[in-house]
């Protein structure tokens, strides 16, 4: 069990959380527990995750932007280090319990 930094939202919907955040810059990255909303987009990250890990052939590029079009939150849980500021990430990647992301 780490600490949870940042509340991962989409619209209404809590779709997890991020902990124990290290930098490696320009990146952050972080464990990922996700919860109840994260079924149904799930699907669109692993499709993400595919395309990087073919290193994005064109054929697979929609998907890295349909979750950029997705317009995730990050918003910060109280007590966390931080500014306290809502996070938009312009890059977001999550897979296997673990997530990287850009602002």
């Amino acid at each position: 069990m780490g600490t949870a930094a940042y509340e991962v939202w989409h619209g209404g919907s809590l779709v997890g959380l991020l902990l124990d955040i290290t930098t490696d810059q320009p990146w952050f990255r972080c464990r990922f527990e996700p919860r109840a909303g994260w079924d149904r987009l799930g699907p669109l990250f692993a499709a993400q995750e595919e395309a990087r890990r073919l290193h994005f052939p064109e054929e697979l590029i929609g998907a890295v932007a349909a979750v950029r079009d997705l317009g995730v939150e990050l918003r910060p849980v109280d007590g966390a280090e931080g500014d306290g500021e809502t996070i938009l990430p312009w890059m977001i990647y999550i897979s296997e319990g673990r997530a990287s992301f850009r602002y």
